[in-house]
Formats: structure tokens, C-alpha cells, sequence
């Protein structure tokens, strides 16, 4: 595998790459999770806020098998999900209501315990559905005040931007090395969900404007740094009204491959990119360098 190279904010040399095959061959007896985890800790390899980076790494480990570099230990036997893993109950909301009558909204984090019923909510209602949850990620819960208080009228998801956008890629006017490094300071919609059973008019657009008023707070909190720019993608059946109106930019289409899709094998619908500056240097912010860890005299990060 060519080195140097880049994953998100960190690079990694020769030196790096011995250490990760030494550590795959000696601790060859722990589970793949355990040795993502063993070498975050030794490269290191952290978020800003300081926590391990283990499912980057565990993709790491799989691409370096692909390409012969490392031997993974054979996946381990697990039980079902279910069994580790509440099912959540579904929300259904009626509301039918002008927008100033339902005021505030409000957009708000999903809390730990209320993720089965977002989980469920979200694979139920939205035409895409929802598998589950991978990578870097803040769930959100809508809530406009009904008749007897508040209550969920819809859902979204902010997560990991798409790994390469051509036409998001030429509009930035970054390189390919400043793709790869900053990334992740660009945030993706990738879902938003008004109930079925809820008729607000504007409420989507006045949901989006909050989100966005709050995203780089909840995503620092969670993650030690801030975005920059949010994107998403709209299904060629919606005109994209609700983004417009949040002041979204349609900055162009798709070229209809799936993000996996690299031997052009997989067609997908084509889809209209909008784009949502988070602040107004958005540019040089978005090649700012990532915050350092620091570590205090107990060699703990903070």
C-alpha cells in the first residue's frame, strides 16, 4: 500500500503501517474489534474530543486485508440484534395546524434511550429507510407544541459526507489531498422526515434553519470540532422546495452511482446536491487544521 496517505485528519507513514502489522500477528487471538481498539490506542488515533477511532480503523484493517498487507483473525460468531437491542415503537403523531400555531419548535438530540423508537420511526416512515447507523452520526427528534404539549412531529439525521462528490469537490475547489484530510468538517442530511400524519405547512424549512442554527454546537460536543458546510441529496421525484426555502444551494446533480460504487457497476437514480454554509468563511474554515489532542500530566485526553 503506497505511504503516505490520509484518513480524515491523520496521515499515515511506513512506520505506521509496521505498527499495524505487528500488532495484527501479535495479538492474532483478540477479536477484530479488540485489535481496532489496541491500535488506536498505540498509534494513536483519536477524535478531537478524544475518543478511539475504531470503526475508522476497523475499515483500515479491512482494506489492508484486501490488499494483502495483514491477516485478520477469523469474524467471530454473534448473536442476533435483537437480543442486545430494544425495539423501538413507532411514533405516530396527527397534527394538522399553521406553523405559528404549533411554535416553538424545537430540533433536539435524540437521547440513548429514546434511539429504538427513532431507529424505528425513521426505517417505518421514510421512503429509504433505515438499516442502521454507521460512523460518525446525531439523530434528532422535531417537536412542535400541540394541544396538550409537545409533541415528535418528525425526525433527521446528520452524518459522514459523501466520500467523493464531483461537482461538491469543483465547487469547493479543493484538491484531492484537501478532500481527504477535511471531509469531515462537511456534514450530509441524510435523512429528514416529516410524520406522515403531520400538516405544517413550512414546518420542514423552519426545521432545517434550527437545525442548522445548533449542528456545529451538538457535532463539537460529540466529535471536538466543528463543520463547516452541510450537504444532502434530493430524489429526483421531490423539486427540493423545503431546502430552498432554508436558503440551501442547489449546486448541481449526481452522476447516479452509489457511494460504493467504484467500477461503475451499480446504477442509482440521479439525485440534486444542495449545500448549506454553516459560516460565512466557510472556505478557509474548511481547510483549518483539525483541534489538537491535549493531554494532561496523567496522560489522559482532553
Amino acid at each position: 500500500m503506497d505511504v503516505p496517505f490520509w484518513i480524515g485528519d491523520r496521515e499515515f507513514r511506513e512506520a505506521d503501517l509496521e505498527l499495524i502489522r505487528n500488532t495484527v500477528q501479535r495479538f492474532s487471538r483478540l477479536s477484530r474489534e479488540e485489535i481496532a481498539a489496541t491500535l488506536c490506542e498505540n498509534l494513536p488515533w483519536k477524535s478531537p474530543n478524544g475518543r478511539l477511532k475504531v470503526e475508522a480503523c476497523h475499515k483500515l484493517l479491512l482494506k489492508l486485508e484486501q490488499k494483502g498487507v495483514v491477516t485478520l483473525p477469523p469474524l467471530r460468531a454473534q448473536g442476533p440484534r435483537g437480543c442486545r437491542e430494544r425495539r423501538g415503537g413507532v411514533v405516530q403523531t396527527q397534527l394538522q395546524a399553521c406553523l405559528r400555531d404549533v411554535l416553538p419548535v424545537i430540533v433536539e438530540p435524540v437521547r440513548p434511550e429514546e434511539r429504538a423508537d427513532w431507529n424505528a420511526t425513521m426505517a417505518t416512515y421514510h421512503p429509504l429507510g433505515y438499516p442502521r447507523g454507521i460512523g460518525a452520526r446525531i439523530q434528532y427528534w422535531i417537536r412542535a407544541q400541540g394541544p396538550n404539549g409537545p409533541v415528535i412531529v418528525g425526525a433527521m439525521l446528520f452524518g459522514a459526507a459523501a466520500k467523493a462528490l464531483a461537482v461538491r469537490d469543483e465547487w469547493i475547489g479543493w484538491s484531492h489531498e484537501e478532500r481527504m484530510r477535511y471531509r469531515p468538517r462537511i456534514v450530509n442530511n441524510n435523512r429528514f422526515l416529516i410524520l406522515p400524519g403531520v400538516q405544517i405547512p413550512h414546518l420542514a424549512s423552519h426545521a432545517l434553519a434550527l437545525a442548522a442554527r445548533r449542528i456545529r454546537a451538538d457535532w463539537k460536543v460529540r466529535y471536538g470540532f466543528e463543520p463547516v458546510l452541510l450537504e444532502t441529496f434530493v430524489e429526483p421525484q421531490y423539486p427540493g422546495t423545503c431546502y430552498r426555502a432554508a436558503n440551501w444551494i442547489e449546486i448541481g446533480k449526481t452522476a447516479g452511482r452509489g457511494r460504493q460504487d467504484r467500477f461503475f457497476e451499480y446504477g442509482t437514480s440521479v439525485k440534486s446536491i444542495w449545500v448549506y454554509p454553516l459560516v460565512r468563511d466557510w472556505r478557509k474554515r474548511l481547510v483549518e487544521p483539525f483541534p489538537q489532542l491535549v493531554e494532561d500530566e496523567w496522560g489522559e485526553s482532553r
